[in-house]
């Protein structure tokens, strides 16, 4: 018996040693590199996203920062994604494949191609075309999630639009378009004093360093903690009047090219660089005489059934069925249904992207292909089209969009760090 056990002792330890040498010379094939509240972000994960980056970086000639900065600035961008991906979650905010397809066909006729085209182009640029699938797809559900939990706390009254038209900044800011790109220095909430002083430090070497010749678009890439800094911090273009008060006014008083001076806000110290202005705000406006049909799902019809239904109803007129009457019988809109849909003459900005979109590409009395909004499903038919004078009514309708989006941007940044601060971070990388 004493032998038995010694043969098993013995060969339990052969096999022990055995399966250790083994294990020393496995490779780890994943790990996790940061811890999101209850969800995990993988090393793979990471990875995929870092080479997808780099790959588009690339393709436009960039230079990337050393391995280390790089990598932990699209962690940090993918933490800050989680975050508000699980807050959309427990809110209980979804886009279905119905939803996304319509997205996608947006965005490929957006880029003047078909679905297909769209889809082999991706590819061909070495991007898997599911993922990219997916990442519009969590672009939506953030949207979303913003109109939610950011848009709605914000009111633009009378008086501020009135304020905003009759100032100087105000017009000036009607009078021009402005690319412009940004960098952020940021400071932590409760910062010392000292780090304070030490981020605006960074903050004027950046700025002296750009001035002697260096790249914006790298030192962008090196030290900004900006939304944008994975692209160089390129903000693109916008109406002058549509920037957040802090650039606008930095940018009216620089030359193409110029950078400013480090900016102090809440957040940190921002620089901004005016990459390229034109011409004066259009006098001219194309106006859209258009009808609609809308139809919403509720507790007693499925989205499927409001999908079937309009899909119905597109086709009835299509075999010559009267418009108005229908939508006054169906749709759901209730500000143009009592007059058969008609919307009247529709300004640029008034409506929802695809809602826009969709009327600019219709040609006068046809109808439109059936498509989806964030309301539901719809149909339109233009009616007349014009090109008239920026009137009063719509200078206000701007001046109100103006002052929405800039407090949208402020709001939606601070609101972005209270979720941050308020969350379990653990960074593993």
């Amino acid at each position: 018996m004493l032998r038995k056990f010694q043969q098993l002792t013995a060969a339990f330890c052969f096999l022990t040693i055995t399966l250790g040498a083994q294990a020393q010379n496995l490779e780890i094939l994943d790990r996790i590199v940061a811890v999101v509240n209850d969800n995990v972000i993988m090393a793979s994960e990471l990875e995929e996203r870092v080479n997808t980056v780099a790959a588009d970086l690339r393709a436009q000639g960039v230079q990337l920062p050393p391995k280390t900065i790089f990598d932990k600035q699209v962690l940090e961008r993918m933490v800050l994604e989680e975050l508000q991906l699980d807050l959309a979650r427990r809110n209980g905010i979804r886009v279905d494949d119905s939803s996304l397809n319509q997205a996608l066909v947006n965005i490929a006729r957006q880029n003047q191609m078909t679905l297909d085209e769209f889809s082999q182009a991706v590819r061909e640029d070495g991007l898997n075309w599911a993922s990219f699938r997916e990442e519009i797809r969590r672009e939506m559900v953030m949207n979303q999630l913003h109109q939610q939990a950011v848009a709605r706390r914000i009111q633009v009254t009378d008086r501020e639009v009135d304020r905003f038209l009759n100032s100087e900044m105000g017009k000036q800011l009607f009078n021009a378009e402005m690319h412009l790109a940004h960098i952020l220095i940021e400071v932590p909430d409760g910062a010392t004093p000292d780090e304070v002083d030490a981020a605006k430090q960074e903050a004027e070497k950046v700025v002296e360093a750009i001035r002697n010749g260096a790249s914006f678009h790298e030192q962008a890439l090196r030290h900004s903690a900006g939304n944008e800094a994975l692209k160089g911090g390129d903000l693109g273009w916008r109406e002058a009047a549509q920037w957040p008060t802090l650039f606008a006014e930095a940018a009216v008083a620089l030359e193409v090219g110029d950078v400013s001076e480090p900016l102090r806000a809440g957040n940190g110290f921002h620089i901004i660089q005016l990459k390229d202005k034109r011409g004066d705000a259009t006098q001219k406006v194309e106006q859209y005489k258009v009808r609609h049909i809308l139809i919403t799902s509720s507790a007693v019809r499925s989205p499927k059934q409001a999908e079937a239904l309009i899909i119905r109803l597109h086709q009835d007129i299509l075999n010559g069925a009267d418009f108005a009457a229908l939508a006054k019988e169906y749709s759901n809109d209730p500000g143009s249904a009592r007059d058969g849909g008609n919307l009247g003459w529709v300004n640029p900005g008034e409506m929802v992207p695809e809602f826009e979109e969709t009327y600019r590409n219709t040609p006068i009395g046809e109808l439109s292909p059936v498509f989806q909004s964030e309301f539901g499903w719809h149909f339109l038919e233009v009616l007349d089209k014009r090109t008239t004078d920026m009137s009063e009514e719509y200078r206000r309708i701007k001046a109100r969009q103006t002052l929405q989006q800039r407090r949208f941007e402020e709001e939606l940044e601070q609101w972005v760090r209270e979720l941050r601060g308020e969350a379990y971070v653990d960074v593993r990388l």
